[in-house]
């Protein structure tokens, strides 16, 4: 089939996955599912930058332009550079029937042509193997010989300054010819999906595998509140598992399902529709001392090093917020952003151990995070090593005293602080913030760490800083709640 709208690569997998989103990918461009917000299109941008620097490690290549739609005129410069005996070629272009690829990286050895396709992860996942067999299929029958296909991936073991090794690549040539029969079916039917009518699909497994489906909010029906999959750590196979057998809402299910002490409490919290506290939660938090910091950080985590001993994806600190409670219940505020240009790490360091001089306890939520950053922080500060291990020493984990004691309806499953402080604390939470969010957060910050902003960053410094003061405050307040809630439920 020659007529019709093309089968990119981006549509094929599409279609991989669920024929119907491939239909509405075609037939509703402008559809509101499909809208990029700010964070997504941070994580698209990064792609981009890692395939780009990619083609630094295959140098000497020529670079296929044109717009997104010249397929035909993409082919023919292709064609036009392996004619004129280019061996490197990046966005090479082909197109057979009616499906076109363009591959990141085509490279001319000596058993032939290579197929390089860059990803951004830090190894190779199944759902790649899908991707570079649509481009291995196309280019072979486009009349290209292709001797391998490989996937090229960020190196964990790469660490800055040293970035001679930032990627690594793994031959699946055998993993995607093994799929070839079936993909050259389904692409027989993905042409016609997209100018046939409308296709039926029952959701099932593929609406949010390998990602979650855009559209998935069309297929599925709105749940009821307590919906099972919103039991605690149940997993989606076992939510569905249920539905199947008609239990519907987590009230619902039966004595014979077994079920973790902690599903088990949000079960009985939303049949009594009330709060339930365990006698544990006063021994819980009397683990605390005074007096005690509240400490949160915002980390960057850049696909590409920039920092020593830093590498792909390496959490890095760049803000920390901490509210150092007294025994009376005196607060005071510390808190710290970087600003843009070198390894922020020293002095946050510094500044961190001046906000913990002195205290008992250091405070977290999910601490384990917290614990990473600082050994991360005595990696880079040996001269601080000491007190750094010290603060790491004081921490006390908030997350599981409220796991382990504490369930309110509300919660639906999550121990997330930004869903346990709205139940227990009404009226506290992120809502009025210009930054109400971890990812919103990350985004900025690593925009403003690589100097990415225009203009004058005065303001989103601000918010930057009020969301961070919020983390721990938050923790402040949801303190303060369970000391209520845990004298109420003794007397």
């Amino acid at each position: 089939m020659t007529n019709g709208p093309v089968l990119s690569k981006s549509r094929f997998m599409a279609g991989h996955q669920c024929p119907l989103q491939l239909w509405l990918k075609v037939n509703e461009k402008n559809a509101p599912e499909l809208e990029v917000d700010e964070v997504a299109r941070a994580r698209m941008d990064s792609g981009t930058r890692v395939g780009n620097v990619a083609r630094d490690y295959y140098p000497g290549g020529l670079l296929i332009e044109g717009e997104r739609y010249e397929y035909e005129k993409k082919c023919a410069l292709t064609r036009e550079a392996i004619a004129a005996g280019a061996s490197v070629i990046y966005e090479a272009a082909f197109k057979h029937e009616n499906t076109f690829v363009a591959i990141d990286i085509l490279s001319l050895e000596a058993d032939g042509w290579v197929i390089r396709e860059v990803k951004s992860s830090t190894s190779v996942k199944d759902e790649h193997i899908p991707d570079i067999a649509v481009q291995l299929m196309t280019a072979r029958a486009a009349g290209l010989q292709v001797a391998r296909a490989e996937v090229v991936y960020l190196n964990r073991d790469c660490k800055y300054p040293d970035l001679s090794n930032l990627f690594a690549s793994e031959d699946v040539t055998s993993r995607a010819e093994a799929l070839l029969g079936d993909l050259a079916e389904l692409e027989q039917r993905l042409q016609l999906v997209m100018i046939q009518e409308k296709p039926e699909i029952e959701p099932g497994q593929h609406c949010d595998s390998p990602r979650d489906c855009p559209f998935k909010g069309r297929c599925l029906p709105e749940l009821p509140e307590h919906h099972v999959s919103t039991l605690y750590r149940l997993g989606k196979d076992k939510a569905r598992s249920l539905v199947a057998q008609g239990v519907q809402t987590v009230d619902q299910i039966g004595a014979d399902v077994k079920l973790s002490a902690t599903a088990a409490r949000q079960v009985d919290s939303v049949r009594a529709n009330q709060v339930i506290i365990e006698p544990g939660l006063t021994d819980g938090l009397s683990t605390l001392s005074f007096p005690a910091a509240f400490l949160d950080f915002e980390t960057v985590s850049m696909a590409i090093p920039a920092w020593d001993g830093c590498s792909p994806y390496t959490q890095v600190p760049v803000q920390f917020s901490c509210h150092v409670m007294a025994a009376d219940g005196a607060i005071e505020h510390y808190e710290w952003l970087a600003v843009p240009g070198g390894d922020p790490r020293p002095d946050l360091a510094k500044a961190l151990v001046n906000a913990c001089d002195g205290a008992a306890s250091v405070i977290a939520y999910n601490a384990g995070f917290e614990r990473s950053c600082i050994k991360g922080l005595v990696n880079i500060c040996p001269e601080l090593e000491g007190e750094l291990v010290t603060i790491a020493d004081k921490l006390v984990d908030l997350l599981p005293i409220v796991r382990n004691n504490v369930y309110h309806p509300q919660f639906h499953g999550s121990f997330s602080i930004k869903s346990v402080l709205p139940a227990l604390v009404p009226g506290a939470g992120y809502a009025d913030l210009e930054v109400a969010s971890g990812d919103v957060a990350a985004l900025k910050l690593e925009q403003m760490m690589l100097g990415e902003l225009e203009g004058s960053t005065g303001e989103l410094r601000e918010a930057l800083l009020k969301y961070c003061e919020t983390d721990t405050y938050a923790m402040v307040e949801l303190y303060r709640r369970l000391l209520e809630i845990a004298d109420q439920a003794a007397a």
